[in-house]
């Protein structure tokens, strides 16, 4: 009978800045998982469903577009490029 989870494992190795591995370190610790456990997790879903998903966004939980968009307008708001526009209560 061929078991369920084989024991033929292999190493996988990869290079990752270190403030991203210990910033990835601390979130594992802070859900009761190893980083093993979360990449081979992470792995299995990519393999299993076929594709990737995740979000883009930086830090403030901006996408890439919505991030351009706000530098866009404090730039106009510096430079004096913007309109003023009465508010319409409906």
């Amino acid at each position: 009978m061929e078991a369920k989870y084989p024991d033929d494992k292999t190493n996988f190795t990869f290079k990752m800045d270190k403030t991203t591995r210990d910033q990835f370190d601390e979130l594992c610790e802070k859900i009761g998982i190893s980083m093993s456990a979360a990449i081979n997790a992470l792995v299995k879903q990519a393999v299993r469903e076929q594709k990737m998903t995740f979000s883009v966004v930086d830090e403030n939980g901006f996408t890439p577009e919505e991030a351009a968009e706000l530098r866009r307008r404090i730039a106009d708001l510096r430079t004096g490029r913007m309109e003023e526009h009465e508010l319409i209560e409906g």
